[in-house]
């Protein structure tokens, strides 16, 4: 065991300590278990439970003091482990007497291991931790060769180095070409990149990369100038800065050029670039960006003493500086001078008064050296700094002048960022883009000057145009374009929204920017016409068409809309016949007519149209018209497929997604419908929308007792938390097992929900694997023949055709005395539909 320190118990104390603390707690959990043991009908739950757990501390505080005894014969131990045993013990035992309902003596145990310690201990325990703390610091220093701060610094220099260097994406190659141009001798000469073999001599020496070179001068990490007919390439302070991050981080460099340009093409790659753009990105080298500013080279012991040494034989007072142990010479104090406490200077006085002067301190109104006598000034010592050309250096910080930051343009706001020990950083919000709300700009500054700077660019750029007045020929430019709200609305949507053409025309998908999922489908004519005008341009996606601004979409808004803005010109009441451009002059292809853009690939399933051949005179009979529907693909996005408007309704061929299993309804058991009328009201609706109200389950291998064994030990527990919501479970339902339709369920056969879309509900085909948290870690495709899983509604009442009638409204009883009204004619129904049965679901529910 170890030394003891002062305040901490002794060993036998703590065994003592932790053995009467376990004695205490099993005294408690005895009592716990005779009150058990006589407990009544209506107190045994209770007085079991309290006995289990007194008997749970019991246990716990034994196990401490035996843990306590086994350390106390192991001489390795510290002796912190047995006072850590000892108060365990105590708190076991105090909860376990707490929980008894008996008193708690245990917890005047704790006094015996926290002893009070007397002032010479405290003096004695202080002066050994810093005694220890010295020690240390002399370690750390002898084996780095730095004071604290600065050990601090280089571990924060590690830190950015590893962040830092591998978003340069360099190799070993450009660290030894900036080591080379460290040394200054790095040169080009004749198309040649060498390190010469000292300096001054630019002939000969050790090729060095070219490419790598030109790279790193491209990027801003080297400097060249001319010497003697040839360029000598020197490092900048962003290649230094570079250069000492790759030091101290050496990991982060790649192990060749080709996985140093595969991690920067990563980097640069974007959706929206060109592939030759992409590679051009990809071969330059990223510039340093925010570790210029954040690294601060840490100065080693050595490095402080040559530095001071330094200082004392250079620096001089005439030059503004005080040095460290040099006395300077000082006029001695004559008699009838005194010393203004104001600004420091030693001013004649009148009849021992100091005479009236101007106070050279900018903080300072008014002098307060009247009054001041030669008996009490005190002379200025020898040895300190001359005032008169430095009065700053005399002056107290209190009364120093504060410098104004920055001023930024209205509405522009600074947001100030988490900031490192040595710099602070700033952020830009501006509260004019978005109507009022404050949207920070990209960028982080370390200088508030120069994010001032950004803020005016923006400023200037962004919003002073807007406020700026029109001149004539942004005017008769305005004037040329009399747009409506409605056009000005589709150049809205194809900025801020997702303007698209379908088979079935154009929409605008989720439009509305405070409700979720709103499609509105926009005016053929209206975007056709502002195409062949020249505001917007398409765009072709793996999904179909997308329509955005064009250049001049976006500079003819902007106008009209300062236009508006100023009062010179509001919008027009019908849409403006635009001139077409004459690229254009042939009309939009529509996706609707088979036509396409020149160079947009045309589908296998989608021939070209072509000339109909005459067809031979028939008679048709009149009950069988000729159908003009337009197929519609079969690969067709799956949300216009199932919830486009009855035009693309219409044109979806009956033999794809109506091709479905029907199996008849299921009919609720008694014991189900409980079920269905203890679910909460708001999962009962979601269980109507989804059809899980009345699920009809494929056949399965698995019974039913091992299903219900693997959602309760296989599934995560936040499933089982949803499952348990519904009444026949929530995520064991496939599409193809959901059952009847809210619609049905309620009689409005008419309204039938599939009848509605057309067709019944097909999934993607898609599902996701997730880990124990519930996040989404991969996606797999269930099946792999790609057969669509579908639920088409149980009820049997038809899909398509005519619609059944809908049900009679009902009549409120006639009240007493009054003729009762005679019965309505019943209607006529267009198909026969299964009246609902007296067990069947819709008692069940409704």
């Amino acid at each position: 065991m170890t030394e003891t320190h002062f305040g901490e118990p002794t060993p036998e104390t703590c065994l003592r300590v932790a053995r009467e603390a376990a004695a205490l707690a099993t005294a408690a959990d005895d009592m716990a278990l005779s009150a058990a043991c006589r407990s009544t009908p209506r107190t045994e739950a209770h007085r079991e439970a309290v006995m289990h757990a007194v008997h749970r501390e019991a246990v716990e505080a034994e196990g401490h003091a035996t843990r306590a005894e086994q350390w106390a014969a192991d001489p390795s131990m510290p002796d912190s482990a047995l006072r850590h045993c000892a108060s365990r013990a105590v708190d076991h035992a105090v909860r376990a007497q707490e929980v008894a309902g008996v008193e708690a003596t245990a917890a005047a145990l704790r006094t015996e291991l926290e002893r009070k310690l007397t002032p010479a201990e405290h003096a004695e325990r202080e002066s050994e931790r810093r005694r220890a703390e010295a020690e240390r610091e002399a370690e750390e220093r002898a084996a780095t060769g730095m004071d604290a701060d600065n050990r601090h610094l280089a571990q924060m220099n590690a830190y950015l180095a590893e962040s830092t260097v591998p978003q340069l994406g360099w190799t070993a190659g450009h660290v030894r070409v900036l080591e080379a141009a460290e040394t200054g001798r790095l040169y080009q000469h004749d198309g040649q990149v060498r390190q010469a073999a000292e300096h001054g001599t630019w002939i000969g020496g050790r090729r060095v990369s070219r490419e790598r070179t030109q790279d790193l001068h491209t990027a801003g990490y080297l400097a060249a100038a001319a010497a003697d007919g040839a360029r000598v390439l020197a490092t900048t302070p962003m290649g230094q800065v570079a250069l000492e991050l790759a030091r101290l981080y050496p990991d982060g460099l790649y192990e060749s050029d080709k996985a140093a340009y595969e991690a920067r093409y990563n980097r640069v790659a974007k959706l929206y670039k060109r592939m030759d753009d992409k590679k051009a990105a990809a071969r330059r080298l990223p510039a340093l960006e925010r570790g210029v500013g954040r690294y601060r080279r840490p100065v080693t012991l050595v490095e402080q003493e040559a530095r001071a040494a330094r200082e004392a034989t250079e620096l001089w007072e005439d030059e503004g500086g005080y040095c460290p142990g040099v006395e300077t010479p000082a006029p001695a104090a004559e008699e009838g001078t005194g010393r203004c406490p104001c600004c420091g200077l030693h001013e004649v006085t009148v009849a021992g008064v100091l005479a009236p002067h101007k106070a050279t301190r900018a903080a300072a109104d008014d002098c307060p050296g009247s009054g001041l006598r030669p008996g009490a000034d005190t002379p200025r010592p020898a040895a300190e700094a001359r005032v008169e050309a430095a009065p700053a250096a005399a002056a107290e910080p209190a009364a120093t002048p504060v410098m104004a930051g920055p001023s930024l343009p209205p509405g522009m706001y600074f947001l100030s960022l988490p900031s490192t020990l040595y710099r602070e950083w700033w952020a830009l919000q501006c509260g004019r883009c978005h109507g009022g709300d404050r949207i920070t700009l990209s960028g982080e500054w370390a200088d508030k000057y120069e994010a001032a700077k950004v803020a005016r660019e923006h400023f200037e750029e962004a919003h002073q145009p807007l406020d700026a007045p029109l001149t004539a020929e942004e005017i008769a430019e305005a004037e040329r374009w009399p747009l409506s709200d409605a056009q000005r609305t589709v150049l809205h949507w194809a900025e801020h929204a997702e303007l698209a053409e379908f088979e079935d025309g154009f929409w605008a998908l989720d439009c509305v920017p405070d409700r979720w999922d709103v499609n509105k489908r926009v005016a053929r004519g209206r975007v056709t016409g502002m195409w062949t005008a020249g505001l917007l341009n398409v765009h072709l996606t793996s999904y179909g068409r997308r329509l955005v601004k064009s250049p001049t979409g976006r500079r003819v808004a902007r106008l009209v809309w300062r236009a508006e803005r100023q009062g010179i010109a509001q919008a027009a009441a019908k849409d403006a016949r635009l001139a077409p451009l004459p690229k254009r002059s042939n009309g939009y292809p529509l996706l609707s007519e088979g036509r396409y853009f020149k160079g947009e690939e045309r589908r296998a399933d989608d021939p070209a149209p072509t000339e109909p051949a005459p067809a031979p005179a028939v008679t048709v009979p009149a009950a069988a018209p000729v159908s003009t529907k337009v197929p519609v693909r079969a690969d067709q996005p799956l949300l216009r497929r199932l919830f486009a408007p009855r035009s693309g309704r219409e044109q979806r061929p009956a033999d794809v997604v109506r091709a479905v299993v029907r199996r008849p309804q299921r009919i609720l058991t008694p014991e189900e419908r409980e079920r269905v009328w203890d679910m909460p009201l708001l999962n009962l609706q979601g269980a109507l929308i989804m059809g899980i109200t009345d699920p009809v389950p494929n056949p399965s291998l698995m019974p039913e007792e091992a299903g219900a064994w693997v959602r309760e030990h296989a599934w995560p527990a936040y499933w089982q938390e949803m499952e348990d919501r519904y009444p026949f479970g929530f995520h064991r339902w496939s599409m193809c097992e959901r059952g009847t339709c809210w619609n049905c369920l309620s009689g409005r056969h008419d309204i039938c929900v599939h009848r509605q879309k057309g067709g019944p509900d097909v999934d993607d085909n898609r599902d996701w694997v997730t880990n124990h948290q519930g996040r989404t870690v991969a996606e797999f495709i269930p099946r792999l023949d790609g057969e669509p899983c579908v639920w088409w509604c149980r009820c049997e009442c038809p899909k398509e055709g005519p619609a059944p009638a809908r049900p009679a409204a009902k009549r409120k009883p006639a009240r007493a005395g009054s003729p009762a009204a005679p019965e309505p004619a019943p209607a006529r129904a267009g198909a026969t539909a299964r009246a609902p049965e007296a067990d069947a679901v819709q008692a069940a529910l409704w």
